[in-house]
């Protein structure tokens, strides 16, 4: 076996994040629908982790952008649960139009 044997492609690193962002977030439960719209939401937000990473270890950044972000990255975590509530009372109400 060489060291480089194990390789993930990049569709199966992309499907880990992914897996990952769902995992964090709580979104399994989400429709295959909002899934497509959640893999672009998830890649534009993993880079822009990476930018606010690299501003919040900047030793050049102002106390009010590194509060910014904080603020910023607070209501990414908020709009989060309010899909996961949003999409929880559509399948409720699904259910009552059912029976």
């Amino acid at each position: 076996m060489g060291l480089f044997g194990n390789k993930e492609t990049k569709e199966e690193k992309n499907a880990k994040q992914l897996q990952k962002f769902m995992d964090k977030y709580q979104l399994e439960d989400l429709d295959e629908k909002d899934l497509v719209v959640l893999k672009r939401i998830a890649g534009d937000l993993s880079g822009n982790n990476l930018l606010s990473l690299g501003m919040a270890l900047s030793f050049s950044t102002k106390a009010e952008d590194q509060a910014k972000i904080s603020y910023l990255s607070a209501l990414v975590e908020q709009n989060w649960m309010i899909i996961r509530q949003l999409s929880r009372l559509n399948k409720n109400i699904e259910n009552l139009q059912n029976k």
